[in-house]
């Protein structure tokens, strides 16, 4: 996942984030597959919610016509799709991808730089360092929050039991093998 979301591009980005979508209580279909490039990458449905959404990587500062490729698949959408109309859309990005993740701007585009572009942003312009970030703390909300644009409730049956996983002590796991005596 990590590889995916901060370094990957293409396929295998939208690969990471659409795991993140699931991860996080979406339905997600790869539009690509049933599509071609004639749509955006991702449809993500939660509840009442279908988003429309655009996975695309940056090596350097993320352009701003990036923007553009989800506002001409917004417009197509009703000619693929009459009966699925979208009520929302998100651009997924990683930016800088060739930079180590510490060094990137965390938003993707800056409002100090970008003031105009940005307030006049129809949509959420997320960076994959940040849903990076989301996924390995499981902070699930946080996601939903970010594609759909604003808040959404939890199904009740769900919270407590969210609830008692963030109180519950959790077993540290290691991401490297230790070097004992049995080791090569």
């Amino acid at each position: 996942m990590r590889s995916g979301l901060l370094y990957g591009t293409g396929p295998e980005l939208e690969v990471a984030v659409a795991v993140v979508l699931r991860a996080a209580g979406f339905t997600v279909t790869e539009l690509d597959a049933e599509l071609g490039t004639k749509s955006a990458d991702l449809l993500a449905v939660l509840d009442q919610e279908t988003c429309l959404i655009e996975v695309k990587a940056a090596s350097g500062a993320a352009p701003e016509k990036l923007v553009s490729y989800l506002q001409r698949h917004l417009e197509k959408w009703p000619q693929l799709r009459p009966d699925q109309p979208v009520t929302c859309s998100a651009l997924i990005v990683n930016h800088q991808h060739r930079l180590d993740p510490a060094q990137r701007p965390t938003e993707v585009y800056q409002r100090n730089q970008h003031k105009e572009f940005v307030d006049a942003l129809t949509f959420p312009v997320l960076a994959t360092g940040q849903l990076f970030d989301w996924w390995r703390a499981q902070d699930w909300p946080a996601v939903r929050t970010a594609v759909l644009g604003r808040p959404q409730p939890s199904p009740p049956s769900t919270s407590s039991t969210v609830q008692s996983t963030v109180n519950a002590p959790r077993q540290r796991r290691s991401w490297f093998r230790s070097r004992g005596a049995n080791s090569a």
